[in-house]
C-alpha cells in the first residue's frame, strides 16, 4: 500500500515536471517566433 502510493507520488511528479518544462520550452519559442513576426508587421505596417 505504503510503495504504491510513494510510487504514483513520484510518477505525478515527474508528469508535473515533463509537464512544466514543456510548457516553458513552448512559451519560449513562442515568445521568439510572435516578436519576430510582430516586429517585423508593425515595422512594416507603420512605415
Amino acid at each position: 500500500m505504503k510503495v504504491s502510493r510513494l510510487l504514483s507520488a513520484v510518477c505525478v511528479i515527474i508528469a508535473l515536471g515533463v509537464a512544466s518544462l514543456s510548457l516553458a520550452a513552448c512559451q519560449s519559442m513562442g515568445d521568439t517566433s510572435s516578436s519576430g513576426s510582430s516586429s517585423g508587421t508593425s515595422s512594416g505596417g507603420g512605415y
